[in-house]
């Protein structure tokens, strides 16, 4: 059997991005840690509906995300293996997913650690910038964006048209972009409504569970040396 690696970082990282931003949306006072932009809007609701207490997270997201940003070109540019670099990138990002679901399960008592509150959802937004930059590092390495999907499902649309207007012709290509388009945006979808009932039960220490698995796909992709590779 023959697996395609870039079909399987892609359908990982969307359930990734999926399951965070929905994760912390839900328990991190509406929050978005991998749509970082559609935190603006979020803090301009807070802000008319007079909310103003909890507005300042979202705020200060932004910054964090950009950090995260200068930080990954940081280590792509001083990286001499950039494969190596770009995968220190997913390596890092499940380091921190681990740790703030770790971190939120042990202190989940402790009500008093407003600092955890903050800090724990703002970790979440720094990894999952780290993810965004490998998008952008590693184009090739994922079939599309991974953490936004309004261009994927706008390009999803574009690949069915142009399909439908070549179905007699059966067009291979249009078919191969409708699969790539629905390996990312399908496990986003399933991320988000896990990610939502999930952490509805455990809380953001459920943050944990995408970490494990990008770090299985960081040891994943660092032991592969073609886009396919065999398994058993």
């Amino acid at each position: 059997m023959r697996i395609n690696r870039i079909r399987v970082t892609s359908i990982t990282l969307s359930f990734v991005a999926g399951f965070a931003d929905t994760s912390t949306f839900v328990g991190a006072d509406g929050l978005f840690s991998a749509h970082i932009t559609g935190n603006f809007v979020v803090f301009a609701y807070d802000i008319v509906t007079n909310q103003i207490s909890s507005s300042w997270i979202k705020l200060i997201s932004f910054p964090v995300f950009i950090l995260s940003v200068i930080l990954s070109t940081l280590i792509i540019d001083n990286s001499k293996n950039f494969k190596k670099g770009s995968n220190g990138l997913l390596i890092i990002e499940s380091l921190i997913l681990i740790a703030a679901g770790g971190l939120t399960y042990f202190f989940r008592y402790e009500k008093w650690i407003y600092i955890l509150r903050v800090f724990i959802p703002m970790a979440i937004v720094f990894a999952l910038g780290l993810q965004n930059s490998f998008g952008r590092f590693s184009p090739k390495d994922v079939l599309a964006p991974t953490t936004v999907m309004t261009g994927n499902v706008t390009q999803l649309f574009i690949d069915m048209t142009n399909y439908l207007k070549h179905i007699k012709s059966g067009r291979q290509e249009f078919i191969d972009k409708i699969q790539n388009g629905i390996c990312v945006i399908l496990p986003f979808l399933i991320g988000c409504v896990s990610g939502g009932i999930i952490t509805k039960s455990l809380g953001v220490s459920s943050i944990v569970i995408p970490g494990i698995l990008v770090f299985i796909l960081s040891r994943f992709t660092d032991s592969s040396n073609s886009n396919l590779i065999a398994a058993p």
